[in-house]
């Protein structure tokens, strides 16, 4: 199980919420301020963070923009003592996944924490598929990005060679050279990769 963050600034609630955490078994880490939770915890990582809404300095819906903001792959679940259907469709909006009222359903709850699991997982591997791609295309040379951007478009290797003026035996060169530093066989696997990338 991915590590489940508590942010609340009433200690009771923290207390009751981590036992009934540690009742299904999972392991839980309580913060009584927003700071305290940004300062100890690599919200780059994956993991679940249940947030409450209200808290004095940086409230809850705060901690989520900033979360979101980052582009943290968390998977973040919003709690209050007193909530409206407006707060909740608007916690939704900035990219919680869900909206629960104090006190917690702890049948809900698990089961939310389940989806909130295979959530952070999928976009942390997005995440690192994202970056990997990125990195492979930062060893590209400014010509090899040129050809393969015209192999991409479909365009023969002497439709290539015409366009940029140079030889068709030099494009088959840089061809084969992004092949290489993409870590791909074939112009299929090469769009299905660039495709990815801008998800």
């Amino acid at each position: 199980m991915c590590n489940i963050y508590l942010v609340d600034d009433d200690q009771d609630v923290l207390d009751s919420l981590s036992w009934m955490l540690e009742g299904l078994d999972l392991k839980t880490q309580c913060f009584l301020n927003a700071d305290s939770f940004l300062q100890t915890i690599d919200i780059k990582q994956p993991g679940i963070a249940i947030l409450d809404i209200q808290m004095p300095g940086m409230d809850g819906i705060a901690l989520l923009k900033h979360i979101k903001q980052q582009q943290s792959p968390l998977s973040i679940i919003m709690l209050t003592g007193h909530g409206t259907i407006s707060m909740a469709v608007n916690t939704i909006q900035q990219g919680a996944m869900d909206f629960l009222e104090k006190p917690v359903d702890g049948d809900k709850l698990n089961q939310l924490l389940n989806e909130a699991k295979q959530l952070t997982i999928n976009s942390f591997q997005s995440q690192c598929q994202l970056s990997d791609i990125k990195d492979r295309i930062s060893h590209l040379t400014a010509r090899e990005k040129q050809v393969m951007s015209q192999v991409l478009d479909g365009k023969l290797n002497k439709v290539i060679a015409a366009e940029l003026n140079i030889g068709q035996r030099t494009i088959e060169l840089h061809r084969q050279k992004v092949m290489q530093k993409m870590q791909v066989s074939n112009v299929a696997e090469l769009a299905y990769l660039m495709a990815n990338s801008k998800e």
